[in-house]
């Protein structure tokens, strides 16, 4: 009989395009504070960590300065999300109940903050479709450190060599293969020859266009 298997979603550029929702957020922060954030800065630090971009925007802050920041920042955003600025890619959660049907698990590990992964999940209509979320409080090294996948394969209870990420960029799909994962990358965000150097194993235009049967396949003969 066919052993149990793990689907990992990231969340950002995989099940949701957020990357207006984020610019704005940006844009909203420095207007409140006095200092632009341009749409230049904006493409140059897409897919980094806030612990990366705001110092390289305003300089050295203190812990107290950077927490406030950081939590304007993704309240700011969860405030777009609310407003509709983001957009769930085709066939979700269609995708997720199909992936279910099939008996394999689900998780979503991200780099957003709990709240942000909590509130993109309801906002798809699929909180009741994930068995696992990892969020950034629950991890101490960002991608591509493999723990946010390793952690979301522990909480599965799946062995990481049966589980599969889906990921839109490099440090995701470098964070797949040290974790021993199946590495699938859509090419919404990063080009495919910048991913196929990182190590992925197939390619998607969106996530929405996997087959599902040959996914399932490959995952139950690792």
């Amino acid at each position: 009989m066919r052993g149990a298997i793990g689907v990992i979603f990231d969340m950002d550029g995989v099940l949701i395009d957020s990357a207006a929702a984020h610019q704005r957020a940006w844009e909203q922060l420095g207007t409140e504070i006095g200092t632009p954030f341009s749409p230049e800065r904006f493409r140059s630090t897409f897919g980094q960590t806030n612990a990366s971009i705001l110092p390289s925007w305003l300089g050295e802050l203190s812990a107290e300065r950077f927490s406030a920041l950081d939590q304007r920042k993704e309240s700011l955003y969860r405030e777009c999300v609310r407003q509709g600025a983001v957009r769930i890619y085709a066939r979700i959660p269609q995708l997720l109940r199909e992936i279910r049907a099939h008996d394999a698990r689900i998780a979503i590990a991200s780099s957003g903050p709990r709240a942000n992964v909590a509130l993109l999940t309801d906002s798809m209509g699929a909180t009741e479709l994930v068995d696992a979320s990892i969020a950034a409080e629950d991890v101490r090294e960002g991608k591509p450190h493999p723990e946010v996948f390793l952690q979301a394969a522990e909480r599965l209870a799946i062995p990481a060599v049966r589980c599969a990420v889906i990921e839109d960029s490099v440090h995701g799909i470098e964070a797949a293969r040290h974790a021993g994962m199946l590495a699938v990358a859509v090419l919404t965000s990063t080009p495919r020859e910048r991913l196929a150097t990182a190590g992925a194993d197939v390619f998607l235009s969106e996530v929405g266009d996997i087959d599902l049967e040959w996914l399932l396949s490959a995952l139950a003969q690792r």
